[in-house]
């Protein structure tokens, strides 16, 4: 039934969220749920696997979400990576009676389950773990922020599915290019796709001309060689081969459509990719920061800030410019040959990780590396982050260099360690670790901390920094931990707010984790003797000191795992 036609009964329907939670699914496992007693939402990101319900099985890619309804069944196996998932249980009922469940007409589609292939926006799982938190929380004020947060997503689910039906309200740009999307290889006509959108072939070209400025058999063909391209580059498969994979029959025919597209033909542009320069590859790369890994003919290729780097054999003298990065060749069982360290008057390593880096040099400190220590050593592959690109050139004549955003996720690099080294398993059984761990950690610690919110504070100058959960530290306590975001920071994209110290009542914590740079300026600063003298006269309010240094520099499998026991110990004490 369109959507217009069902106003009357979405203005009586009322939407009750009953519960959620989260989690990992391993490569291999299995999540069941049977006979469900209410509605659920399910969305879920990572790898690729199976969904099955009631009987009907699909294959699910990289993202989707999925709404099955009362006394259905579902199972979730995980076939490639693990699958990151978010379940949510709901029921929709009359507003004159909650006896009765909405709505009454048999296609309504909160009474139907069904899958969106490849659509779920990002916010949406954003969204979907803000629900769970805030109803975690058991305050009333928090779980009718989850509700209200929750019919909308319900709306936006809805609406992608009424699109996909090619009813009057469908956005047919949309649905046909969500469809092009994952069928381009196949032979795809304009009649096909003007009958998915429900409209004639005519009106298709012309709205989708208008919005994506060439029409779909065009974009089809844009699909197509950027995919071909990727395959040049990347892989050693013949012109035969890739045309045949793009759905062109005729290989000539498929080479003057690349010709005609990138302006030169297939083997042309396959020995022009080979040749070109790290320069070249570095400025392409730099448009995309975030670590990555492929596998090609050659080996497993870590595509870092400054080009790509083909294991064609595992490095054995690495050396490190960030603590960091040692903190996770630690975890994997292995040492770096060298190391920067930390301190400012005493060089040394963390305490953490010093006994695993007995036999390891150092190599000056984060922001001045000791560059001829890193010569001396002659490392086979040197890793470091964008604060030292004025050494690259430099340290390229030592050893190759791969390079990573410092803030980029400790899960993303650790994996990437996995590939580089050999340990691709140990890399994943530990991130699986922290996740178990994490996840019955937030149990304990929900009825501990009983909705009240936890601050995360570091003292600079003359200001406080309040940290948000868009800090990788403020991550692990409000995403991996749960624990309750103040309302003075709740909402904000960015890492950190920046508040004067009077303002800091205004943040309105009970638990504050105040970052402190004691051991870095060998005594407490004037600052933050100023806040311990406001915070220290409430007894509402309780303060654990954290050493910055450890809780920010130190982020790795090793570093992170102390600050989550640090957090325990203070919460749970």
């Amino acid at each position: 039934m369109p959507l217009q036609e069902q106003t009357s009964g979405w203005s009586d329907t009322a939407i009750k969220m009953l519960d959620g939670y989260s989690g990992t699914l391993q490569t291999g496992s299995v999540l069941r749920e049977t006979d469900l007693t209410s509605n659920v939402l399910l969305l879920a990101c990572g790898g690729e696997g199976e969904l099955e319900m009631d009987g009907e099985g699909c294959h699910i890619g990289a993202s989707f979400a999925c709404h099955v309804v009362e006394g259905a069944s579902f199972t979730l196996t995980a076939r490639s990576e693990d699958i990151h998932y978010i379940v949510i249980m709901y029921k929709a009922s009359s507003m004159e009676g909650a006896s009765l469940v909405m709505p009454s007409y048999r296609k309504h589609p909160l009474r139907r389950s069904f899958v969106q292939h490849s659509v779920t926006h990002a916010e949406w799982i954003e969204n979907a773990e803000k629900i769970v938190v805030k109803w975690r929380r058991g305050e009333g004020l928090e779980r009718f922020y989850a509700n209200a947060l929750l019919q909308g997503m319900i709306y936006e689910l809805i609406m992608e599915y009424e699109q996909g039906q090619g009813g009057p309200e469908s956005d047919m740009v949309d649905v046909v290019a969500s469809y092009i999307t994952s069928h381009y290889r196949q032979n795809l006509e304009l009649k096909e796709l003007a009958a998915l959108a429900g409209c004639s072939v005519r009106q298709l070209q012309r709205r989708f001309k208008q919005e994506k400025q060439l029409g779909p058999m065009e974009y089809v063909i844009q699909l197509r060689m950027e995919s071909a391209s990727r395959m040049l580059r990347h892989t050693d498969a013949s012109i035969g081969e890739i045309a045949d994979k793009m759905g062109y029959q005729d290989m000539y025919y498929f080479s003057r459509a690349f010709k005609k597209h990138y302006g030169v033909p297939p083997l042309h542009y396959r020995l022009a990719a080979a040749s070109r320069t790290d320069a070249d590859y570095a400025n392409a790369l730099l448009q995309n920061r975030t670590a990555s890994s492929y596998e090609s003919a050659q080996g497993s290729v870590i595509c870092h800030m400054r080009g790509e780097y083909t294991v064609t054999e595992s490095p054995q003298r690495i050396a490190v410019l960030d603590v960091q990065y040692a903190d996770h060749l630690l975890a994997l069982g292995l040492s770096p040959v060298g190391s920067v360290g930390v301190g400012s008057t005493v060089l040394t390593f963390p305490p953490s990780l010093r006994a695993g880096l007995q036999h390891t040099e150092l190599l000056g400190t984060y922001e001045y590396p000791d560059l001829p220590a890193v010569e001396r050593l002659s490392p086979d592959l040197i890793i470091c982050t964008e604060v030292h690109g004025q050494h690259v050139e430099r340290l390229s004549r030592i050893a190759p260099v791969l390079m990573f955003k410092r803030n980029e996720s400790w899960q993303t690099i650790l994996s990437l360690f996995g590939e580089l080294t050999g340990k691709r398993a140990e890399a994943k059984q530990i991130i699986a670790n922290y996740h178990r761990r994490t996840a019955v950690l937030s149990e304990e610690l929900a009825s501990v901390v009983a909705g009240k919110s936890v601050a995360l504070i570091r003292p600079l100058d003359s200001l406080v920094r309040v940290h948000s959960a868009a800090h990788r530290t403020g991550a692990v306590l409000y995403r991996d931990l749960g624990l309750p975001v103040p309302l003075f920071v709740a909402d904000t994209s960015d890492t950190a707010y920046h508040i004067s110290v009077e303002r800091l009542p205004a943040v309105q914590a009970s638990h504050y984790f105040l970052l402190s740079n004691e051991l870095m300026q060998d005594g407490i600063s004037a600052t933050e003797q100023h806040v311990w003298g406001m915070l220290d006269t409430s007894e509402r309010q309780r303060i654990y000191s954290v050493d910055a240094a450890t809780w920010i520099g130190c982020y790795g499998p090793t570093g992170i795992n102390g600050i989550v026991d640090q957090i325990a110990q203070a919460l749970l004490a």
